[in-house]
């Protein structure tokens, strides 16, 4: 099975999900702003990368986990990424697709699109490492949720 957390455009709620998912970051606890700064990938995705897949790593059950930024257009971009996988002889019943960015409040949101959307990181990376730790528990809810729907899965 492939993971895939998705969001606007793969730099903040989808990373925060996969890091969670893989035991990256801590679920007992809000992580530290310099955990937060020191990922590898936390408001770094370029706006063109939209509809990428980015592999994240492998969980506890062997599945693959990745991030994408769907920007504005979601359905579409998953449905284009999934019609492209079948022609080339993939199956979509091997991804799940599960959207992040409800789960971050909206000082992280505005924080993600002054740092990625406008160019002022100084600003709006702050504010993302802010909202992201506001919201935190619920990410972490979000994540534990769709680990019980994925271990759900396996066993059928």
């Amino acid at each position: 099975m492939n993971i895939v957390y998705c969001c606007y455009g793969s730099a903040h709620s989808s990373i925060i999900a996969a890091h969670v998912h893989l035991g990256f970051l801590p679920m007992d606890r809000i992580p530290s702003k310099a955990e937060l700064l020191s990922l590898y990938d936390f408001d770094r995705t370029e706006g063109y990368f939209i509809g990428s897949l980015f592999y994240k790593g492998v969980d506890e059950w062997g599945n693959r986990v990745y991030t994408m930024g769907l920007g504005r257009e979601m359905d579409l971009v998953r449905e284009s990424f999934l019609s492209m996988l079948e022609r080339n002889g993939g199956h979509r019943e091997q991804y799940r697709f599960f959207l992040a960015l409800p789960h971050i409040n909206r000082v992280a949101k505005i924080g993600g699109a002054l740092s990625r959307r406008y160019g002022w990181v100084g600003i709006g990376r702050p504010l993302a490492v802010i909202g992201i730790r506001q919201s935190y528990p619920g990410m972490v809810r979000f994540v534990k949720d769709c680990k019980r729907q994925i271990e759900g899965d396996e066993e059928e």
